[in-house]
């Protein structure tokens, strides 16, 4: 486990212990899914894990709860006057679009997170 549900709830998570368990998961199985699984090997391979590595998984939640839970992001809104109605418009998003932020989560978060002197995103020949 990358992230514990204290760390979690420390950092500002809202996610119960069964929702955050499932999340969390997921969140690893997307970071090992990096340089062809071999990102969990290296991960598994440090003495602690990194703060960095906390907190991608924290962002890597906290972007598939918003979207899983129906929660909508509010684009614009307008009211009317003399009618009293309102306008709304929300941001949606295709999995695509999701997948593309999940990957720059990951890489923003660990292309600065070393394993014996080796990235842990490195695609190369890793070690």
């Amino acid at each position: 486990m990358y992230l514990t549900y204290t760390e979690y709830i420390e950092m500002g998570g809202t996610l119960d212990n069964a929702a955050f368990s499932s999340a969390e998961r997921k969140a690893e199985y997307m970071i090992n899914a990096q340089c062809g699984g071999r990102t969990g090997e290296r991960i598994s391979k440090l003495e602690e894990i990194p703060q960095a590595v906390k907190d991608c998984v924290f962002e890597l939640i906290t972007l598939s709860s918003a979207y899983s839970s129906g929660d909508k992001q509010i684009a614009s809104e307008s009211q009317s006057q003399g009618g009293a109605s309102e306008s709304y418009s929300y941001v949606t998003k295709k999995a695509e679009e999701i997948q593309t932020e999940q990957r720059n989560i990951i890489e923003a978060y660990l292309n600065s997170v070393f394993y014996k002197g080796v990235s842990l995103l490195y695609r190369g020949a890793c070690v």
